[in-house]
């Protein structure tokens, strides 16, 4: 009995230092968003997508007639993105919160798209999931996720000027 009592506690040990040198070698900022929540299965997305909703649950939907949605962004790169809201903020502060944008990832949410998608489209859509620090990235905002956002009949437009507010997080 003490034999395999070790041969286990050997085994434990050596499938934690495993994880733990697995998730050492993922990108500081892969690591934080894993990290920050747990992966449901009720998001028929793939993993990387599911886990940016809360509890990495989202539901799909075929709209049924014309939406508005809105998308923040900072440059050229982030600007026409596939994770929109149909919420409008008006400070960039606001948006880096509730979307959990963590200022790691380069998005400064300083001016606002609108989107139009036309009825049947296919959308997945939640409530946005904490990042880590959570205390700086807690989410809640409401999250639409759309899977080509390079689509022609997609009519984007300037949204209103944000008001900007200095961000930090300790």
């Amino acid at each position: 009995m003490g034999n395999k009592s070790v041969s286990t506690s050997l085994g434990l040990v050596a499938v934690g230092s495993l994880l733990a040198l697995t998730l050492s070698l993922l990108p500081e900022t892969s690591r934080q968003r894993v990290l920050a929540q747990n992966l449901n299965p009720a998001c028929p997305l793939p993993e990387e997508i599911a886990v940016t909703f809360l509890n990495s649950q989202c539901k799909k939907v075929t709209l049924l007639m014309p939406q508005t949605f809105f998308r923040y962004y900072s440059n050229e790169t982030n600007k026409k993105g596939r994770y929109l809201t149909t919420d409008q903020y008006q400070t960039n502060v606001q948006v880096i919160t509730n979307l959990a944008l963590n200022q790691a990832w380069g998005n400064k949410a300083e001016k606002m798209l609108s989107i139009t998608l036309p009825a049947g489209t296919t959308v997945y859509q939640g409530v946005v999931a904490p990042q880590n620090p959570t205390s700086c990235y807690p989410g809640g905002g409401q999250q639409t996720f759309i899977e080509n956002s390079k689509d022609p009949y997609l009519f984007w437009t300037e949204g209103p000027t944000l008001t900007l507010e200095p961000f930090s997080c300790p």
